[in-house]
């Protein structure tokens, strides 16, 4: 590979599912790693129910420790979401200068066999990891909020996620999103609640304490500007909800729990705290609708997602 980014890629194939990545493609995707990292590694197969073409394969040098993570797409869709992560990640380097963010490094992207690949650190240097406190992450929020640049806020967040709704497929459930949405936008002006980035999938699992008051947080495929304030909060207790023994009835609970969680946001007001909360579980099921499904979804999905926004808004 040569240079930070960009490298030579290998004669292009057809794109292939993970069950057709054989040992010789995995060998042949260890000496690129290789090349990146500047030391021998194996390819680890990827983790079981990964969702969508997106395949994630670990890469461990020769003392067995973690060194990265490449993610390959073989679709032009899938392949959309990679260049937005890549694109993320290299902001990252220049947005998050001087934060208390710290995040793993864009290693490499380029096409391979017929897909695009993205090479990335596996989290940061390695730090003991231990949850970060809640002031930790409390400050990690308002960094997140604050990155990318004014334009990002130029947009209509109503009209953008009224797109996103029309661009799923057909069902029932994508027609009762849209409707809420609608009946959101007539009792609330979206457009006027405080509105930054969204880290896009803050939870638990995704933020480590980094030392100094830092915080380590991975996982930014979904990272997206132009969303309102406390997105990012409201994320992390929905993932701590979901986590205990009966986590339907999450989606409610959060509604509930939201002029709580969001009262004097880090010092700013965020009216309409129950909308947000609305909002952000609309654009959770339509995520669950575009990667998963109506008939792969879980059981509670419905009681999670559907039935706090359709009944009671």
């Amino acid at each position: 590979m040569n240079g930070t980014h960009g490298v030579a890629a290998p004669e292009q194939i057809d794109p292939r599912t993970a069950a057709e990545l054989d040992r010789p493609a995995l060998a042949e995707l260890a000496g690129l790693l290789g090349d990146a990292l500047g030391c021998q590694v194996s390819i680890g197969q990827p983790p079981p129910r990964q969702r969508g073409d997106v395949l994630s394969f670990p890469a461990y040098d020769e003392r067995g420790r973690p060194r990265a993570v490449a993610r390959w797409a073989s679709s032009p869709e899938s392949a959309a979401g990679l260049l937005a992560e890549a694109e993320v990640l290299a902001g990252l380097e220049t947005w998050g200068e001087g934060s208390v963010l710290v995040a793993p490094r864009l290693l490499a992207l380029t096409r391979w066999r017929g897909g695009t690949l993205l090479v990335r650190e596996w989290r940061a240097p390695s730090y003991p990891t231990r949850p970060p406190s809640r002031q930790e992450r409390h400050a990690a929020e308002r960094a997140v909020a604050a990155l990318g640049t004014p334009a990002d806020l130029d947009e209509s967040y109503a009209e953008l996620l009224r797109s996103d709704l029309l661009r799923l497929p057909p069902s029932p459930f994508a027609d009762r999103l849209s409707a809420t949405l609608d009946r959101l936008a007539a009792r609330h002006d979206l457009d006027h609640l405080p509105r930054g980035a969204w880290h896009g999938h803050w939870a638990p699992g995704a933020l480590a304490a980094a030392g100094d008051g830092r915080v380590l947080v991975w996982g930014w495929r979904r990272f997206a500007p132009n969303r309102p304030l406390g997105f990012d909060t409201l994320h992390f207790r929905l993932a701590e909800l979901r986590a205990l023994p009966r986590s339907a009835g999450a989606g409610p609970t959060l509604i509930d729990e939201a002029p709580r969680l969001l009262a004097r946001w880090h010092g700013r007001v965020v009216p309409e705290s129950e909308g947000v909360a609305r909002l952000l579980l609309i654009e959770l099921a339509a995520r669950e609708l575009r990667e998963i499904g109506v008939r792969q979804a879980p059981v509670s999905w419905t009681a999670d997602w559907i039935a706090p926004m359709v009944l009671d808004t």
